[in-house]
């Protein structure tokens, strides 16, 4: 090679195939010496032995490792076959201020709710056996939303009630359902105007006290009964299924009753009524309900987003199904 060539072409590193300035002695990027090679040998070498590449083609130390034609992974990074996998290598801590390492701060487990001593249990719809132990953060009950489900009955809403313990008291509340919270009452419940009550299968509304319109001047006064003197005149009304009007009596008697015989709302042989089921006395303000029921249960509808207060035994009504307030030891 002439030396106006070697004074303009840059060598090549047979070490590394690395390119270097013209006249170079030692490779800039592997340190192999350059003189001595290229003064032996002015031609290179046609390869190593025993490998197929062409000069200038061999893999150097500065080509990266071929990749893998799916996934990206260096093939010489894959495991031999046979061999059990690496575990994956943790991120280091993060540096905190100051220069000390921090420890990454561990993910609590959420905890278990703990049980609470109330319990439900199921007496009455499809589900009826069912027990319930519930969490001292109380539980919601619905149709399709809540801890207890009651899917196939047609009057629970899709969240209907919910149960909270407050003062290690059981409370029950309405969540705007549509058919309303039912509870039994202990003895006597006041019930004031368009109030709901319910017996056996049977929902009532109380009226109230019905007042005749005043007399207008200049105008006829309608015809009716007389009412006796010094008293009121009360009405309760049945209600029948999607909230329809029923059956209406109007009285103006101190008491008005409801059961299987001899009552104002009498209904004969009816699973779940008594004889004489339960009675309303008319006040002033409203009435008194009473039950006569001997056990079976006189209910009352509860306001809606109220709390209402629970002791053991007291049964609670969400559409066709009954659930009773245990004692759980």
């Amino acid at each position: 090679m002439s030396q106006l060539l070697l004074s303009v072409l840059a060598v090549v590193c047979p070490n590394c195939d690395g390119h270097n300035p013209p006249r170079a002695e030692v490779c800039a990027s592997c340190g192999a010496p350059l003189s001595a090679t290229a003064s032996k040998s002015p031609a290179r070498p046609t390869g190593r032995a025993g490998s197929d590449s062409p000069p200038g083609l061999r893999p150097s130390i500065r080509t990266p490792p071929p990749l893998a034609a799916a996934g990206g992974v260096p093939i010489a990074a894959r495991p031999p076959p046979g061999a059990l996998p690496r575990a994956p290598v943790s991120a280091p801590a993060r540096p905190a201020v100051g220069g000390a390492t921090a420890p990454r701060p561990a993910i609590a487990a959420r905890p278990v709710p703990t049980a609470s001593r109330f319990g439900l249990t199921v007496i009455a719809g499809s589900a009826r056996g069912q027990r319930f132990k519930l969490p001292i953060t109380g539980c919601t009950v619905g149709r399709t939303r809540g801890a207890i489900l009651f899917a196939d009955d047609v009057f629970v809403s899709a969240q209907h009630a919910s149960f909270l313990i407050k003062d290690n008291v059981l409370h029950v509340r309405d969540e705007a359902s549509a058919s309303g919270i039912y509870v039994t009452i202990p003895g006597t419940e006041a019930l004031t105007p368009y109030a709901f009550f319910s017996v056996g299968q049977r929902l009532f509304r109380f009226i109230g006290k019905l007042d005749a319109p005043p007399p207008v001047a200049g105008r006829p006064i309608v015809y009716g009964a007389p009412v006796p003197p010094g008293q009121g005149v009360y009405g309760v009304e049945e209600v029948l299924v999607g909230g329809r009007g029923g059956r209406t009596v109007v009285t103006s008697a101190p008491l008005l009753t409801i059961g299987q015989a001899n009552c104002d709302f009498c209904y004969a042989q009816e699973e779940g009524l008594a004889g004489r089921h339960c009675e309303l006395s008319f006040t002033p303000s409203g009435a008194q309900l009473r039950d006569l029921s001997g056990g079976l249960g006189t209910y009352v509808r509860i306001p809606s987003g109220v709390d209402r207060p629970l002791r053991s035994g007291d049964r609670v009504r969400l559409g066709q199904h009954v659930v009773q307030v245990d004692l759980v030891t």
